[in-house]
Order: structure tokens, then C-alpha cells, then sequence
């Protein structure tokens, strides 16, 4: 203190000045201020788990979004501009941050708006399907099926595993027993008649018209001369109008069991 009061002087005291006079006179070394490396990098750490605890969190917290179709068929727009429609008693769900990837049960046509940076992935029960932007079916049950009608698609048990690709016309069913999808040899157009609204049949034999009509009527027939060939395109919403026009164009009689 005596240092200090010798050394004063009025209006021109500088405080550091003094301290290093001081400092000086008693030998004293200051010491160079030290940044705790370890110090800076717990925090560091604990900032990042702090900020990943939040994105989950905040991802957690994006809501679900389920479009359902209990008695008839319906037909919705996702955000990114993608169309499904829902068969009867089907459930799609999607979370409002990632429309692009959805869940679903049962059987859904989707019109998938096209984008290249970000794929669009179904998953199903026993199916996954990735594509950028295409028309396919998903039939989800006891043995996934996939039908596309326009454009390429991955079909796949699951994200990891082996799949095949499908292209425009063809379908698959996925094998249980070895988890990977099978290619059906004669593809089924009329397996999306019930969104597109129509039956098309290109001389196709009789037997396999009825089959066709009673798989999606829940309706028994039998006929005369099974073996005629059918060409064609009939409205699915008048299945009295399609016996007629049948029975009028091959000159037999259609009998409903």
C-alpha cells in the first residue's frame, strides 16, 4: 500500500502500471491465464447431447396424421402432392414432418408426385416399397402384393433387405417362407379396377372374366361355353350391365350362384 501511495499522483494514476511496479519490486510472476481445455470440452459435449435430446424430442413430438376408409373408398392428397386412395377398411398414416414416408394397412393405390432428392417409402406389415415417383398398388395381408401401373418401384421385406424391381405392368407377392418377393408370370390388370373403375379384359377367356367379376363382387357365376374370349372395357359400378354385355357379345348365358 505504501508503494502504491508513493507512486500516486493526482489524475495519472494507472492502476495496471502500479500492479506491475509492484509486481516487480516483490519478484512476483504473474501467472499466464489458462483456458481448462477439459473444462470447455465437457461443455461442449454436454451441448451437443443437450441439442440431440431436443431434436428427438421435438421429432417425437410431430404429429400423426391417419386417413382411414371405413365403409367406402377414399381418396386423399398428401402434402407433397401424392395421391392414395384407400380401399374399403385400409389406414394410412404419416407423420406431418415427413409426409414421404408412410405406413399402411390393407390396400392402397398411390400416384406418387415425383421428386428426385427425396424418394417415397411405404411400409406395411409385410412389405417395403421405395420409389421417386410412379402408380402402384399395395396390398398388405398374410402375403404382401405390389402391382405397378406406371413407372419403376423397389419391392423389398423390409428397408435392408433384398428386393426386385418392378416396372410398369408387372406384380409380385412376397414369399413368407424366404422373405423375398416372387414375380407373378401373368400380372393381373384388373387388380386395381377397383380404384381405376374399370375391368379391361383383351381376349380373355370366359372363366377367367367370372373369376375376375366374382372375386370383386363376392358373387358366384357359371356359363355356358367357359371358353369363348372376352375384349373389353366395363364400368365396375353396373355388374348388371357387364352380364348383359357379355352375354350379348358371346351369345351365352351367365347364371349368378
Amino acid at each position: 500500500m505504501d508503494f502504491v501511495l508513493k507512486h500516486y499522483q493526482e489524475g495519472k494514476f494507472d492502476t495496471r502500471k502500479a500492479l506491475e511496479r509492484f509486481n516487480e519490486a516483490h519478484g512476483v510472476r504473474p501467472q499466464p491465464r489458462r483456458i481448462h481445455f477439459r473444462v470447455w470440452s465437457s461443455v461442449a459435449a454436454a451441448a451437443v447431447v443437450l441439442l440431440g435430446v431436443f431434436l428427438f424430442w421435438n421429432r417425437s413430438q410431430s404429429q400423426w396424421v391417419e386417413l382411414t376408409a371405413e365403409a367406402s373408398v377414399q381418396e386423399y392428397a398428401l402434402p407433397d402432392g401424392t395421391s392414395v386412395t384407400l380401399a374399403e377398411g385400409s389406414v394410412l398414416r404419416y407423420r406431418e414432418d415427413e409426409p414421404r414416408q408412410v405406413k399402411m394397412s390393407g390396400k392402397v393405390y398411390f400416384d406418387v408426385a415425383r421428386n428426385e432428392t427425396v424418394p417415397f417409402e411405404v411400409k406395411a406389415e409385410g412389405a417395403f416399397v421405395r420409389v421417386l415417383g410412379t402408380e402402384f398398388q399395395v396390398v398388405d395381408g398374410e402375403s404382401a402384393h405390389v402391382y405397378v401401373a406406371e413407372g419403376k418401384v423397389l419391392f423389398a421385406k423390409s428397408p435392408k433387405a433384398e428386393g426386385v424391381i418392378l416396372t410398369q405392368g408387372m406384380s409380385a407377392r412376397m414369399d413368407e417362407e424366404t422373405n423375398m418377393p416372387v414375380l407373378e408370370s401373368e400380372p393381373d390388370a384388373n387388380a386395381i379396377a377397383w380404384q381405376r373403375g374399370t375391368f379391361v379384359f383383351d381376349q380373355t377367356p370366359l372363366k377367367e372374366v367370372l373369376d375376375c367379376l366374382s372375386d370383386y363382387y363376392k358373387v358366384s357365376f357359371a356359363a355356358t361355353d367357359l371358353d369363348k374370349r372376352l375384349s373389353g372395357e366395363f364400368y365396375t359400378d353396373d355388374l348388371d350391365l357387364i352380364i348383359e354385355l357379355i352375354e350379348s357379345a358371346l351369345d351365352v348365358t351367365v347364371i349368378r350362384r
